[in-house]
This record gives structure tokens, C-alpha cells and sequence, in this order.
């Protein structure tokens, strides 16, 4: 998915989020402000996707700050608020299809993204928009085929931090149909996205057949900063869980196939583009 209209606005608001999380330097932030709409008006003018133009933007504004994570804090904040309320939902997905219902979570944990313009995260009482939003239908329901591929080799494409946790009790569905699953996270802190230590916080490491990186930590997927081993995978995937939207911007016009695209529509060009409702929750196969 290209950069559509709105996303030089959307990408702007979370660099100046990113800085005040950082610093209060208001000379500092103007320059990062400055250089970066110079940057993100050349990647619009190209038409690039989305997630990789923002990769190559918020590599520049990390450096500009000498801070290699600043959504650090937020983080933790996530992965404690999905922490204390996953025995909740543990008992509450084995009411009924779990693999279904272990689906719905997954994207229910999508909602933890921050900064973006069309979306607030509901971190202050998760517990009761986990529960207002687990009583919705999805907007696409490809359920049934997602799990009948998940038998096989299953390359799970995480996203947030505080949505990882989550994601295991899918991986854990994933499973016990037989499934072999390669979770792979960003090799390096980008914004509120999972790394290896939040999936070992969520306990991915004792569930998942392995997990696996993105290679330098992009927002999403670039292609020739894979690990071999990732690549590979990937290719051979009965397969590929893709959360969130960065992995949907990246992976949508790729050309990997059995892709299983499960998110919450927060913006309104990912919307568009997918044929959704902003807040929409999507379990599509491609």
C-alpha cells in the first residue's frame, strides 16, 4: 500500500510525539520537524510505501534525538496492562471457538499503536474495551480458512508491544492443530513495535517453534534487510500471519501468497484500502 493523502499528516503528529517523549528542546524539535517534511515529501512524491517511507523517517528522527527507543516507557505500559488482565481473557477465549475467539484477541491487542491520527489507545481501562470490543462481529471473517492453513508452516508477522501478549494464546491454538510457528519481531526498537524482549515477556519463546527478526528493525517489512533465515521461511509458509497495518502496507503488494492480514483498521487509508470502517477488526486471507 502507497502513501495515500493523509499519511505525511499522520507520520508528522508521531515524530512530535516521539520528540516529547524524548526531549522538551524546542529548537531540537523544530529541526527534526524541519528535516523531516523535507523527507517525507520526497517519499510522497515517489509514492512510497507507507511503512518503509516511515522506516527511512524514523531512523533519521532517532538519531537527531540520540535515542535509540523512545516509546520505551510505553511499552512497558502496554505489556503490563495486557499482562494483568491475560488471565481475563485466557479463561474467556475457552468459552466457545477458541481458535477463533484467540483470533479476535490477537486484533483486539492491535489497538496498542500510538500516535496514530484516527486512533486512541485505550490503555487506562483496557479491561472493559477488551470486553466491549470482543462482544463485535468482524468486519471480514476469513477464520475458517486462516486456521485450516495454520496446520502447516506458519511464519506469524507480530506488531506492538502489549499486543504480543496476545498473540501467544493464538500461537497456542496455532499449535495444537499441528502448526510449526516462526514468530518473527523487529530486530531493533521502532516505535511501540515488539522486539525479542517483549516476545520472551509474553512467553512467545515457550510456545512458538522459534522466534525470528526482521533484520534492522523497519517499520513493517523491507524485503533485502531480512534475515536469510526469515526470507526463507517466509517462503516456504504454508502461511503468513501478518499483524497489524505497517505489515499489511508492506506485505499487501508483495509477492508472497497465503497471507492471513489480521488487524484493526485505525486509519483511514489502511481502511480504504482494505474496504472497511475505521475501528473495524479484519481477519482477511489473501
Amino acid at each position: 500500500m502507497r502513501m495515500a493523502a493523509k499519511c505525511p499528516a499522520c507520520l508528522l503528529n508521531r515524530i512530535y510525539q516521539e520528540c516529547r517523549f524524548v526531549t522538551q528542546d524546542e529548537e531540537l524539535i523544530r529541526n527534526i520537524m524541519s528535516v523531516s517534511m523535507d523527507m517525507i515529501l520526497q517519499e510522497f512524491r515517489r509514492k512510497e510505501i507507507n511503512a518503509i517511507a516511515s522506516t527511512r523517517v524514523h531512523r533519521m528522527v532517532y538519531r537527531m534525538l540520540g535515542d535509540k527507543d523512545p516509546y520505551r516507557d510505553v511499552k512497558k505500559k502496554a505489556n503490563r496492562e495486557s499482562l494483568k488482565i491475560l488471565p481475563f481473557v485466557t479463561k474467556l477465549i475457552g468459552d466457545g471457538d477458541r481458535f477463533r475467539n484467540a483470533v479476535k484477541a490477537s486484533i483486539i491487542g492491535n489497538s496498542f499503536d500510538y500516535g496514530v491520527l484516527d486512533h486512541d489507545v485505550k490503555d487506562e481501562d483496557f479491561r472493559r474495551y477488551f470486553m466491549e470490543e470482543f462482544g463485535r462481529e468482524l468486519a471480514i471473517d476469513d477464520v475458517d480458512e486462516i486456521k485450516h492453513l495454520s496446520a502447516g508452516r506458519v511464519v506469524y508477522m507480530a506488531d506492538n508491544a502489549g499486543e504480543v501478549i496476545f498473540d501467544r494464546l493464538l500461537v497456542e491454538e496455532i499449535k495444537k492443530i499441528g502448526g510449526f510457528v516462526s514468530f518473527v519481531v523487529r530486530g531493533k526498537p521502532v516505535l511501540s513495535d515488539a522486539t525479542v524482549e517483549d516476545a520472551r515477556i509474553a512467553g512467545i519463546d515457550r510456545v512458538a517453534d522459534e522466534i525470528l527478526t526482521n533484520g534492522d528493525g523497519a517499520i513493517g517489512i523491507i524485503e533485502e534487510e531480512l534475515p536469510e533465515i526469515t526470507r526463507e521461511r517466509m517462503e516456504s509458509a504454508d502461511l503468513i500471519i501478518s499483524k497489524g497495518m505497517a505489515n499489511y502496507e508492506c506485505l499487501s503488494e508483495s509477492r508472497y501468497e497465503g497471507i492471513a492480514f489480521l488487524l484493526k483498521a485505525k486509519c483511514e487509508p489502511v481502511a480504504k484500502d482494505i474496504g472497511v470502517k475505521i475501528g473495524d477488526m479484519v481477519a482477511m486471507l489473501r
